[in-house]
């Protein structure tokens, strides 16, 4: 089996999510996509919604398509959890495991926790953010999607979604920030 993860906070959940999940499931031979939400980032101090609420919407966000699942495998830890732990979570019911990424996060990828090791066990889909160079041995999703999970949070501007699923978790952030 091929499997493809992506992971990260999506605190909220966007329409730049969507379109790197629709963009692998496109250019990669899988046979599943797994969406893993953070409880907490490494790289972060905290999430501003709860890992058991994103996991909701992405579930909500992600229903239709046949390919792709909603993990809590990270949530059910309620910590910080490397890409490693992960990682080795899958790598035993498949033969082949992609990661995917956002270019945002090249410039930091060497100091992930267990580099090398992780390095060996994927192959790295890196999906395009602001013009960022991309190495040729990484596989390249491109993504034009200008929209920042930071800004939505700061500004409730539109997350590109579907009109219900947008309109709940809007009122969320506005009644809990």
């Amino acid at each position: 089996m091929k499997l493809a993860l992506y992971g990260g906070t999506f605190d909220p959940p966007h329409a730049g999510h969507v379109a790197v999940v629709l963009k692998a499931l496109e250019v990669l031979s899988i046979d599943k996509l797994i969406i893993v939400p953070a409880s907490r980032n490494p790289f972060k101090p905290f999430a501003a919604v709860e890992g058991t609420i994103r996991y909701e919407w992405l579930r909500e966000i992600f229903s239709p398509y046949e390919k792709v699942e909603i993990s809590d495998f990270e949530i059910a830890q309620q910590r910080s959890v490397y890409t490693i732990e992960t990682v080795k979570h899958y790598a035993p019911v498949c033969d082949e495991l992609y990661l995917i990424i956002g270019a945002d996060n090249l410039e930091k990828l060497s100091s992930w926790h267990c580099f090398y090791e992780l390095n060996a066990m994927v192959h790295w889909v890196v999906a395009t953010r602001e013009g960022r160079e991309i190495p040729q041995n990484m596989i390249r999703l491109n993504i034009d999607v200008p929209i920042s999970s930071t800004d939505i949070r700061t500004s409730f501007s539109s997350l590109g979604l579907e009109p219900n699923i947008e309109k709940k978790i809007i009122t969320y952030y506005k009644e809990h920030q």
